[in-house]
């Protein structure tokens, strides 16, 4: 009988994880908003126009999701101990379309980051 030597799985992180999947929904949900507004602004009548009461329920809806994102992001910043200036600047880049999609890579590798650097 060989003994294979065990590998274990990497901890899973809930918070980091809870994170990048809200910040992907504000994201993509920043998008419809986005495309919502400027349509509804360049058109006089049609789509935009014809579904406004959708865009309005995506619209509240986007602001609910993006609190939670903010507490998220704070809750990332407390516990790994960064600077509010850098918790700041996560959240002013969720607000820029497509933006926001990098702002969560470069939260996230900085996460991993600092976990290959305590560990």
């Amino acid at each position: 009988m060989t003994s294979e030597p065990q590998t274990t799985a990497p901890a899973t992180d809930g918070l980091l994880r809870a994170y990048q999947v809200m910040a992907t929904i504000v994201g993509i949900n920043l998008i419809l908003v986005m495309a919502g507004f400027i349509g509804k602004l360049v058109t006089e009548y049609g789509f935009f126009h014809d579904y406004a009461d959708v865009f309005l329920v995506i619209d509240q809806l986007h602001g609910v999701l993006f609190i939670v994102l903010v507490v998220l992001v704070a809750k990332l910043t407390l516990r790994q101990k960064w600077s509010w200036l850098y918790m700041v600047s996560v959240l002013l880049l969720a607000c820029i379309p497509l933006v926001s999609f990098w702002s969560e890579r470069r939260t996230t590798h900085r996460v991993q980051r600092d976990r290959s650097h305590t560990a």
